[in-house]
């Protein structure tokens, strides 16, 4: 397909993450007007080729007439509109080798042509899928360079501070390896070492501290070469890198954050070097610049180290500080409160109110995110069932579990004695995981996962999209509730693109078996968008803000009673419906006028 816009060659390369086979065909002339890499590949066949083809000369191998599934079997009505509901069947597909459960959705495309979205899902796949996750999530061991353990050895035997050391994080590789593929982050990574090793500087060391983390070991450098050699790495990653060589490569346009550090400062041990790089490092990251460790920068690390004490000390006293807040979930087809998610708040007595995202990584990196995360969670249940909630039809109380508890062999026992103390069913209770390697479908963490869901546990996935999972990982992990980010759905109510998203979000989300909630859901508009497309349940500041626990004691009645934002919101949708006799896919049939 040519002349596609940069929303539809967002969309595509959306739709090659998914680990399911889809294409979409024009109605009248089964041409193929999309195919996502997926298909292709396996297929066999170039997607230049497919698209363009009638579906039934590829898609079945019959090379004549039309598939024993067709969506010309959905005739328009009157007013020569498709029928808005979704068709599936399930048969075997001897060009794919799969037996396929398939599923049709009418939809209009870019120039007005009346067309459907064909999806495949294949169940058979789940071990190669499982092989296809290990082998994007871990890097190549063999890149003729140094580790960590080395870069330690080297620092330790150090005793006059002659040195300085440039520390990069890679933080573009990961999506490059899930966008186009780990041989392509791998040949990126060569490209990038070798151009650094072309300096030709003498008593200059390259060390892998992990898989996107490199460090620089300068002998007898002083701080304003080291500076520039960083700032000439920055600039260089503002410009693409070409993968293959002789202009016949691949260009892929990443970032790194950077920090340099002067051996000369002083340091008690090389454990404390390498805590500044990472500390000094996540400050790059967040300001986009090269962060060099001065004397300001050594204010700033003292300060945390302050706040550090600080939560030591509010943790060790039977967790001062802390609360348990909780934002409503909330179901449409009912128009009640379906459930909360708890929500960590703490307030040091030194500094006054903390933000989560802060104290939570310094928790993680101080080994107290299980002591923090069980108390969480014990009174989190604690509170619902001293309430009853857990006797409202269909209540679950969602909590989150850091990437660090799940390597933690005492999880699955404290949950179930938490629940247990308190006498809340199991059923009730769903943990919430965010995406990240360390949540790892080949390791303990799967293992863990198991158990809880043997329990009786739901398992959610949160920020689903945004970060280092993609579909093909939900298919080697038992999860059955995705959480979308709030930037999914900001200006759902006037950006078509993100209509369709949603609505594709959804379709995954439920050929998979799962649920889907929206986070961040801030107007009835935006509510009104995502009800059309199937959302199971939303969370946001329309319904509520996070409620400590004497709001929501006050509020309980919301679980039973239906908040009249739905009535007024179905009603919409009623009226919108007679008059422009859409049906609840309306949103992505308009999508569509975004492609071409």
């Amino acid at each position: 397909m040519s002349n596609i816009s940069d929303s539809a060659a967002a969309l595509r390369s959306f739709l090659d993450s998914a680990a399911v086979y889809i294409y979409v065909v024009d109605y009248e002339t089964d041409e193929i007007l999309m195919v996502n890499d997926h298909y292709a590949r396996n297929l066999g066949v170039a997607r230049e080729r497919m698209e363009g083809t009638r579906c039934w000369e590829l898609v079945m191998g019959q090379g004549e007439g039309r598939c024993p599934f067709c969506p010309r079997a959905m005739e328009p009505d009157a007013a020569g509109d498709l029928d808005a509901e979704p068709h599936s069947a399930e048969g075997y597909n001897p060009t794919l080798g799969i037996y396929g459960n398939v599923t049709a959705q009418a939809i209009d495309w870019a120039d007005g042509r009346k067309a459907h979205i064909i999806t495949v899902s294949d169940e058979s796949n789940a071990m190669i899928l499982r092989e296809e996750l290990f082998r994007l999530a871990y890097y190549d061991s063999d890149m003729n360079v140094p580790n960590k353990a080395k870069l330690e050895k080297d620092l330790a035997g150090r005793t006059d501070g002659n040195f300085c050391l440039i520390a990069f994080d890679y933080i573009s590789l990961r999506y490059i390896n899930d966008a186009y593929g780990r041989p392509t982050g791998d040949a990126l990574l060569k490209t990038v070492m070798e151009w650094i090793q072309s300096f030709g500087l003498a008593g200059l060391s390259v060390y892998r501290i992990e898989g996107d983390q490199f460090c620089m070991l300068l002998d007898g450098a002083d701080m304003m070469s080291a500076s520039g050699l960083a700032d000439r790495i920055h600039e260089r990653f503002q410009e693409p890198w070409e993968v293959g060589g002789a202009g016949e490569g691949s260009f892929v346009t990443s970032r790194v954050s950077l920090c340099v550090i002067d051996g000369r400062t002083g340091f008690e041990s090389h454990a404390q070097i390498l805590s500044i790089i990472e500390r000094t490092l996540h400050i790059s990251k967040e300001t986009g610049m090269v962060a060099v460790y001065d004397q300001d920068m050594d204010r700033v690390l003292k300060q945390d180290l302050e706040l550090e004490i600080s939560l030591k000390d509010s943790v060790a006293n039977g967790m001062e500080g802390f609360e348990v807040f909780f934002q409503p979930i909330v179901d449409p087809n009912k128009g009640i409160w379906q459930g909360v998610e708890a929500l960590a708040r703490w307030t040091s007595p030194e500094f006054g109110r903390i933000p989560p995202l802060v104290f939570i990584r310094m928790a993680e990196q101080m080994g107290l995110i299980n002591v923090i995360g069980q108390w969480i969670l014990d009174r989190a249940v604690e509170v619902c069932a001293g309430l009853k909630l857990h006797e409202v039809d269909g209540f679950f109380l969602d909590v989150n579990l850091s990437p660090l508890q799940m390597s933690d062999e005492s999880l699955v026992s404290k949950v179930f004695a938490s629940l247990q103390s308190h006498g809340f069913p199991s059923s009730c209770l769903a943990l919430e995981i965010t995406e990240s390697e360390e949540v790892d479908s080949g390791g303990y963490s799967q293992t863990i996962v198991e158990r809880l869901r043997a329990l009786d546990i739901k398992i959610a996935l949160d920020d689903f999209g945004t970060g280092y999972s993609n579909f093909n990982n939900l298919k080697s992990m038992p999860i059955g509730i995705l959480k979308t980010e709030k930037q999914f759905i900001d200006d759902i109510v006037v950006d078509e693109y993100q209509q369709f998203l949603s609505y594709v979000l959804v379709e995954l989300a439920h050929a998979a078996g799962m649920k889907l909630i929206a986070e961040g859901v801030e107007t009835p508009e935006q509510m009104r968008e995502l009800i059309k497309n199937g959302v199971d349940c939303f969370q946001g500041y329309l319904f509520s803000k996070p409620l400590n626990e004497k709001d929501l004691a006050r509020l309980v009645g919301k679980f039973r009673e239906v908040d009249p934002v739905f009535e007024e919101t179905r009603r919409g949708i009623e009226a919108e419906t007679q008059a422009a006799g859409e049906g609840a896919s309306g949103a992505v049939r308009r999508s569509q006028a975004s492609l071409e």
